[in-house]
């Protein structure tokens, strides 16, 4: 049956089977297996919640199956790439532009892998598409469009969805379970496009095609908080969490009762702002691991400009409640110096920097842990040190 006569349904059905063919785009085919495709009328353009994909009616109706194609991959890419978990923060404090950012990674990797359109053609309209992209990562590109006054103008071609699709926000455990199916996703695409690539290994992987490193949080602050309990009476594991021994993970099923108070203190100085969607979901990410009794959060530059505290029923809202204040220079001493005019008696320390002190990291009298931004130069002399790389 010709194409044109094809249900919209029918149509993506074909695109996404096109795509599971084709040598080089079946590295998608386990993220296409994934969730729903779904024509609906209520959907402007496309949109994915991470894990489901959604077209809408009108928008499609007129493609021709190249152009369908391109939409798909678009859709499927976020998937593959965990745009709508990692940088799910991004997306709540900067929603058009994050979207802008993903898409202008997205339609880069598409054309990369097709560059004389033999498969694909540019869907209709405005286009998130710059060759100066070509190999960024998203925050690379993000930064750099927070330079441009002209973004406000750029129209995504989809949108990111929070939740499931169907109104409800993912927890942690959900997020991460998704991650995982995501993961599994990729490597059967991996295969398959090895497979009919007709090579032995060598497969490309999704995320190194696309330059995006992910910092995991979860094993160096376990092993921090290990270290930082070790010998404590207090601190005493809990019998494991019987959902995670089915993944292989036995771990105790709280952290909350061998914390204690945390503190967390943010850099403020000028060199950071571009940095703080890195900062509130890192946050985010600490607390929802390490589940600490509160969390201090101090926000510094050459003074502690903010102090705010956050207990656990906070900590899922964590990254919409956080007020960064500063903005001026770099000297981490102030910390210390209000710790101990304050008198707050912490469990540890995770300081959030791009490290660029111009000093030594000073003295505590609680362990630390510095989680740098993009500055693989500094190392801490007097605590760990953690590097997020983008």
């Amino acid at each position: 049956m010709a194409f044109e006569n094809l249900t919209l349904t029918q149509r993506i059905q074909a695109a996404n089977i096109d795509c599971m063919r084709h040598p080089k785009f079946a590295l998608l085919s386990g993220v296409i297996c994934m969730g729903k495709s779904e024509v609906k009328e209520d959907i402007p353009t496309a949109a994915t919640d991470g894990k489901n994909k959604y077209y809408g009616a009108e928008f499609i109706k007129d493609m021709n199956r190249k152009q369908l194609r391109y939409l798909v991959l678009h859709e499927n890419f976020h998937v593959a790439l965990k745009h709508c978990i990692l940088f799910r923060d991004w997306t709540k404090r900067a929603p058009q532009l994050t979207n802008i950012a993903q898409d202008f990674v997205v339609n880069a990797l598409i054309e990369e892998l097709d560059p004389e359109f033999k498969f694909v053609e540019r869907p209709s309209g405005s286009l998130c598409i710059d060759d100066k992209y070509k190999g960024w990562s998203f925050p690379q590109v993000f930064n750099d469009l927070v330079k441009d006054a002209k973004v406000v103008e750029m129209q995504s071609l989809d949108e990111h969805m929070d939740g499931d699709g169907e109104g409800e926000a993912r927890d942690v455990e959900a997020e991460g379970k998704l991650s995982k199916q995501i993961d599994d996703a990729n490597r059967q695409g991996e295969m398959i496009a090895r497979k009919l690539a007709g090579k032995e290994g060598g497969g490309r992987d999704i995320f190194g095609l696309a330059k995006e490193r992910i910092t995991n949080w979860r094993d160096p602050l376990q092993d921090f908080i290990q270290s930082v309990c070790a010998g404590d009476e207090n601190s005493r594991f809990c019998p494991p969490n019987k959902r995670l021994l089915a993944s292989g993970f036995v771990m105790p099923s709280h952290f909350s009762e061998t914390v204690g108070e945390l503190i967390i203190a943010c850099d403020t100085s000028g060199s950071m702002t571009s940095y703080y969607p890195i900062v509130f979901g890192e946050v985010a990410r600490i607390c929802q691991h390490v589940k600490p009794e509160k969390v201090r959060m101090l926000w510094w530059d050459t003074s502690v400009c903010g102090d705010q505290e956050f207990k656990p029923d906070q900590y899922e809202q964590i990254a919409s409640l956080m007020k960064p204040k500063g903005g001026g220079g770099t000297t981490p001493e102030v910390v210390t110096e209000y710790i101990a005019k304050h008198k707050i008696d912490a469990k540890a320390i995770v300081w959030l920097s791009d490290g660029y002190l111009g000093c030594d990291d000073p003295i505590t009298t609680m362990p630390s842990l510095w989680g740098v931004v993009d500055n693989d130069s500094f190392v801490a002399k007097h605590g760990k040190t953690l590097h997020i790389n983008l």
